[in-house]
Order: C-alpha cells, then structure tokens, then sequence
C-alpha cells in the first residue's frame, strides 16, 4: 500500500503547526487569565463598596504608601538580570563553540559563526544596563529617612 505525500497523517507541516497552535493557546490563555483575576478583583472591590466597607488597597498602592517598589518590580528586576546573565553566558558558549570548532577543522571561515554570539551578547548587555538603571530608580523611590512617610 503505498501512502500519498498529501495524506494528512504523514504531513512535514503537523509539528510546526502543532507547536504554533500551542504557544498561541498558551498566550491566549495567559490574557484570559489576568483578564479573570482583575475581573475578580473588580467585583471584590464593588461588594465592599456596596457593604460600606473601606476598599481594600491594591498591592501596588501598598507599595506606593509604604515607599518601596512591589514584589511585582523587584521579582521583574531579578528576572531581567537573570535573562540578561544567561544571555551573556549563551553568548560566551557561542563565541567559543565557533572558535573551538574552528580549532579542531583547521578552517578559518568557521570563525565567522562566532559572530552569531555578537546578538545575544548585545542584548544581555542591554538587559544588564537595564537591570542597573532600575535599581537606580528604585532606591531613589526608597526613603533614606523611615519618618519621612509618618509626618
């Protein structure tokens, strides 16, 4: 029996498509999700109203009041910083597969693949200056005097 290339069992095209189908389920889902919690959010906020309770402030307006940035700020700075880590080490492991590997053949346009660890390179160093330029802002936002909020 012989199986036709257009069967769509047997098609090249199932992974890919599959695979996209699933980082767009994911993303999909991941914005129904925030758009559910604030929703909840909402409704938790209207029935305090609604009881003349006082409205219970939100995490972001907890961290405003009390002078320092948000677990949600600082878990982003860590992540950046992470990114931007592994993204320079990536480059580094990049740069020296092609030299090594140029090494071991003996053939010097090998080396033009290290070129390719030029991009996560920049853009790790990016990520760094950014992680750099949020911890300015941040302790600026911190109070140097514990009273100043208090007065």
């Amino acid at each position: 029996m012989i199986l036709s290339t257009f069967d769509g069992n047997t098609s090249p095209f199932i992974v890919p498509v599959a695979g996209c189908a699933m980082i767009l389920g994911i993303a999909v889902a991941g914005i129904w999700s925030g758009i559910r919690n604030r929703e909840i959010q909402s409704h938790e906020r209207l029935a305090a109203i609604a009881k003349g309770m006082p409205i219970p402030p939100t995490v972001e307006e907890l961290a405003i009041m009390h002078g320092r940035p948000s677990v949600d700020a600082k878990r982003r700075y860590a992540n950046i910083r992470l990114s931007g880590i592994i993204l320079l080490g990536s480059a580094a492991g990049i740069i020296l597969f092609f030299i090594a590997l140029s090494a071991v053949l003996q053939v010097r346009p090998v080396l033009c693949g290290a070129a390719v660890g030029l991009i996560p390179l920049g853009i790790g160093v990016g990520m760094l200056l950014d992680t750099h330029i949020q911890k300015k802002e941040m302790s600026e936002l911190t109070p140097t005097d514990p009273t100043e909020f208090t007065r």
